[in-house]
């Protein structure tokens, strides 16, 4: 039996407080943003606002709850996720704890990442999934990382951590990057043999290979459901048949957005003014055109040549991004962020599914300056309307179609 879709609440926990004129004076919302712009007594509060967020989605019953790590920017306020993860434990009693992820190349030593993941899964009785991201543009600037040996970096960071627990310790590491004498860590895990691991990415061959070859989950990062999500699926699930292994959608991820309202008007006028505020000003020197984009160029975040080329064949520099949008219609036709009823919304959701079929929505509710009251709306009509049906069709859906690779490979693993 295949499970249906996992839904889970994403919270980037953006900053609220911009002057309206932010747009007008301000470059870019990322690595250079004055930080004289954070408002502190406006701000009083609002982590704990954002975290008491997440702990209603899990008192709704989604499958989980997600963040991730970002520095220096108004795009999402939490440079170290686990602290607010460990916050999670305390205030969450069933779904997910879902940290996509540490970006292992800033930590000094992995070894710390596995011993706090670890402290996290005990604390939370098993509830952690454990996400592992080399990091993308802006993080080249924040920390003077350099990109292109980063990758190298990141995967035997990744190996460490799974390593240090699964073999017993203490044992010596003899890594390129983190050479060890003593891998020993205090506490383990909870989940046996490891926490599930997720790795984020584009559709770079070599991190498809790494993940097929070692069982991990995969998170498409993109903000746009067209097409080219389906072929991700299908390169990935080549990638895994080329490994001797399968497509199953829970091997698979994507980010969505969306407010659900009562009808398609209310749920715009709702949404209006915190989806702008995201688009103009969270996105600002991300996924803009306008303004200096700190978080891609050539070599940021590092890409093989060989892809980079194809890359540059491939693309229009013109080409408009999320933050370009303009209309209701452009996020429509971009699946980006889906506003409307319930009615809506499902549709929505299911045309990207049946197009890729993937086991893992990761959902953002919130979004730029969104009031409180309105993001725990939307939540709950999308748990109490719209997920109901998504779980009953996607089980049939993913029945229909994986069944029998998912008894085969059962078989085989036996």
């Amino acid at each position: 039996m295949i499970d249906p879709v996992q839904l889970y609440a994403w919270h980037f926990m953006s900053y609220p407080h911009l002057p309206a004129d932010f747009d007008e004076k301000y470059d870019t919302g990322w690595v250079t943003v004055p930080n004289k712009l954070w408002d502190k007594e406006r701000s009083r509060g609002l982590l704990n606002s954002y975290i008491d967020q997440l702990a209603y989605a899990d008192q709704l019953g989604f499958d989980g709850m997600v963040l991730n790590e970002h520095h220096q920017n108004i795009y999402g306020l939490m440079p170290s996720p686990n602290i607010i993860a460990a916050a999670l434990t305390q205030k969450t009693s069933r779904g997910k704890i879902v940290v996509l992820g540490n970006l292992l190349p800033l930590h000094a030593n992995p070894l710390r990442v596995a011993e706090e993941y670890a402290m996290i899964d005990n604390m939370s009785d098993g509830r952690l999934i454990a996400g592992f991201a080399p990091g993308s543009g802006p993080e080249t600037f924040n920390y003077n990382v350099p990109s292109a040996p980063s990758r190298d970096q990141f995967w035997e960071a990744v190996e460490l951590i799974r390593r240090a627990w699964t073999e017993e310790g203490p044992f010596a590491f003899e890594g390129e990057h983190y050479p060890l004498r003593y891998v020993n860590p205090w506490p383990q895990p909870t989940q046996r043999p490891h926490p599930q691991i997720w790795i984020p990415g584009a559709r770079s061959r070599d991190t498809l290979t790494q993940i097929a070859k070692n069982g991990y989950c995969y998170f498409l990062s993109s903000r746009s459901h067209g097409r080219e999500t389906g072929k991700a699926v299908d390169r990935f699930a080549d990638t895994l048949k080329a490994h001797g292994d399968r497509y199953l959608p829970r091997r698979m991820g994507i980010l969505m957005s969306t407010y659900v309202g009562e009808t398609d008007a209310i749920a715009q006028e709702e949404a209006r003014e915190g989806i702008w505020y995201f688009l103009r000003n969270c996105l600002k020197g991300h996924q803009r055109r306008e303004g200096r984009q700190l978080t891609f160029g050539p070599g940021v975040p590092y890409i093989p040549p060989s892809e980079f080329r194809d890359y540059l064949a491939h693309s229009d520099p013109t080409t408009p991004l999320l933050g370009d949008t303009q209309d209701w219609g452009d996020l429509q036709r971009a699946q980006s962020i889906i506003v409307g009823s319930p009615d809506t919304v499902y549709e929505r959701f299911m045309s990207v599914l049946e197009n890729a079929p993937v086991g893992h929505l990761l959902i953002q509710f919130h979004m730029g300056n969104m009031p409180d009251e309105y993001a725990r709306k939307s939540m709950r009509l999308f748990w109490t309307e719209v997920a109901p049906r998504l779980k009953e069709a996607t089980g049939r859906m993913f029945e229909e179609r994986f069944g029998r690779d998912a008894a085969a490979l059962a078989t085989e693993r036996a």
